[in-house]
């Protein structure tokens, strides 16, 4: 199989991508990527040649924004076209069994699957977020910018979605839209238990919202004193600088997180499902703070909730009322074998072997405008 990745600069949307990519190449298929410059590095790093799209709009997203402005640049970035044909550029350019792309860039998809274009759609989070935000006000801006986010959404011949179906119990799923499970971001083991001096993992996003420096303070100042090694990423979204941090803490721009995880107890992140699903497949449970009302945070707070694998505060909280829900959680007995339990079967199931099975299964139907895509299956996957 030759596959051509399209993505973009959103952050936690890359990992799944990633572990996919692998999977193809691990069964002897080839990989290119198609994305904004910022992912270059971690593209590379992971081995895989990335072209910058050229004729589509640029997009950081650790670039600084109002709550309004980051809705006017995303849905600008969703609706953009020129990146597809970016794509259509570089599929003719080599063999092209599939175009996966990110199902953010709902320009791009329904430009590929109008041509013809053997397209599957790459679902990094709830696909429930994406129904109910079609009807909302991201769907509305969609509908200005020339886009129906529902039928795009669901007019690729596959979609995969990168989540556990008990994420979204009751969802009913259309007939080309599966989910395949967590994908792992290397090789996730149980966790070790805490000791006399437990480790808390900070990490709220490597995207930047509105708030986040301040929420990061107030988890510092809540976590000062407690008998627990708070560690604290950042990421390109925040100056480690710019933060006060006690003497139980470290601040870190960057630190793999594989690193951290199998000695952590608790993670304290911001709803992002990569985040999220990375943390539970060490069986760590989770406190969520959700960064931005119209992302997938909160809905993902909520399913961590309701899993019994955590709970969620609002961004604005206060030190002590973080530092109340941290203790809580430490010695929460039932929330950590909830989280144990849900880490062994994510253990059980690698999301990309599914994600890729599903790929050379799929017979690609003729589009919309009747051009035929050939199979997915047609490659030497």
């Amino acid at each position: 199989m030759d596959a051509l990745f399209v993505t973009m600069d959103g952050g936690g949307n890359l990992p799944p991508e990633l572990g996919i990519a692998r999977e193809i190449v691990r069964r002897g298929g080839t990989v290119r990527f198609l994305g904004h410059e910022p992912q270059r590095a971690a593209i590379e790093a992971a081995g895989f040649r990335f072209a910058p799209v050229q004729l589509g709009r640029g997009y950081e997203s650790a670039a600084p924004r109002s709550t309004l402005s980051a809705l006017r640049d995303l849905t600008a970035a969703f609706a953009d076209r020129g990146i597809a044909a970016d794509a259509l550029r570089l599929a003719k350019a080599e063999p092209t069994d599939v175009v996966i792309v990110d199902c953010l860039l709902l320009g791009a998809i329904q430009t590929l699957v109008e041509a013809g274009v053997p397209t599957v759609s790459l679902v990094h989070t709830l696909w429930s977020f994406f129904q109910k935000q079609a009807s909302g006000p991201v769907g509305a801006i969609m509908r200005m910018r020339g886009i129906r986010m529902r039928r795009v959404l669901e007019s690729p011949a596959l979609s995969l979605v990168t989540v556990r179906g008990e994420f979204e119990p009751g969802v009913a799923l259309p007939q080309r839209v599966h989910h395949t499970g967590v994908v792992w971001q290397g090789t996730p083991r149980a966790a070790k238990p805490a000791g006399d001096k437990p480790r808390v993992l900070v990490s709220l996003s490597t995207t930047r919202f509105p708030g986040q420096e301040k929420a990061l303070q107030s988890i510092l100042d809540g976590l000062d004193g407690l008998a627990v090694e708070t560690v604290v990423t950042t990421g390109p979204a925040v100056d480690p600088a710019a933060l006060r941090a006690p003497t139980n803490a470290t601040v870190h721009r960057y630190v793999d997180h594989a690193a951290l995880m199998p000695e952590a107890s608790l993670v304290i992140g911001h709803g992002g499902h990569s985040t999220t699903a990375r943390a539970l497949s060490y069986g760590l449970p989770l406190l969520v703070m959700p960064m931005h009302p119209l992302m997938d945070q909160p809905a993902i707070g909520k399913a961590v909730t309701r899993l019994g694998v955590g709970r969620a505060l609002p961004k604005t909280a206060k030190p002590a009322a973080i530092r109340t829900a941290v203790l809580d959680l430490l010695a929460d007995g039932s929330c950590r074998a909830a989280a144990t339990a849900l880490g062994t079967a994510i253990r059980e199931q690698e999301g990309a072997v599914v994600a890729v099975d599903l790929i050379e299964s799929t017979t690609f139907k003729p589009s919309s405008r009747g051009a035929t895509q050939p199979r997915a299956d047609a490659g030497r996957g």
